[in-house]
């Protein structure tokens, strides 16, 4: 699945996740809030890549604008977040840079480096979702209801959401 939509995912679970009133409480709540929403983004990123899915937006804007995305939400967010969401985005993404990665730079910066077997299975041909033969119609609709999902997750807890971006 396009990078954007692991990114996509992250912000909603964190924000499901994040109990904005606990957050100063104490180091410990912290520490293991920032350990379940990275567990959550991580093992939602094998959910997403083995159902079956397209990839309808080119890798490289892919790439550009979920780096972008990233840059600016955690800019964005308050300073008690910020390392949550840093993490939120690496679990998310983390597994494509072990196993992809790779490839990835050595084809587009022309890099040199070893291509392992992948890792995770989601990865792999036999449990990947990846469709190769165009017939696209599942994937469009996973897609909607993944970003129909995030964006209910968001709405509903707007203040959540609100509280971690804006300055009161």
């Amino acid at each position: 699945m396009n990078v954007i939509f692991h990114i996509a995912t992250a912000i909603g679970i964190t924000t499901l996740i994040i109990d904005t009133s606990k957050i100063n409480a104490n180091a410990k709540f912290k520490i293991a809030i920032t350990f379940v929403i990275f567990s959550m983004a991580f093992f939602s990123h094998g959910i997403l890549d083995y159902i079956p899915h397209c990839y309808p937006i080119n890798s490289k804007i892919d790439f550009i604008s979920g780096l972008l995305i990233v840059i600016i939400f955690t800019f964005l967010v308050k300073k008690p977040y910020k390392l949550i969401i840093v993490f939120a985005f690496g679990g998310s993404i983390f597994p494509d840079l072990i196993d992809l990665a790779p490839a990835i730079l050595n084809k587009y910066l022309e890099f040199n480096l070893p291509i392992h077997k992948n890792v995770f299975p989601w990865h792999w041909p036999e449990y990947s979702g990846s469709l190769y033969n165009r017939d696209c119609g599942v994937s469009t609709l996973n897609h909607i209801l993944l970003m129909l999902t995030i964006t209910a997750i968001c709405l509903f807890k707007w203040k959540k959401l609100k509280e971690m971006i804006y300055k009161n």
